[in-house]
């Protein structure tokens, strides 16, 4: 739970916690696009990277779940 908040704060955080390097590297040139692009085109950009992170913890997270539950 505490990763899913750190991805929609500081969405390349969560994403480097979780243990995603690449992804956290080009999340991290979206958020900082994002930061520096003023107006509502800076907001757009940071809710994309939030959506990101937050996809990219979900479906790591699903994805471990589900192969512990059908390894033998």
């Amino acid at each position: 739970m505490i990763l899913y908040l750190l991805g929609v704060i500081i969405p390349p955080i969560g994403i480097l916690l979780y243990g995603k390097i690449v992804y956290a590297a080009l999340n991290a040139l979206l958020w900082t696009f994002a930061i520096i692009t003023p107006g509502m085109l800076g907001i757009i950009l940071w809710f994309c990277a939030a959506f990101h992170a937050s996809y990219v913890i979900h479906h790591g997270r699903n994805g471990r779940l589900k192969k512990s539950n059908y390894s033998f």
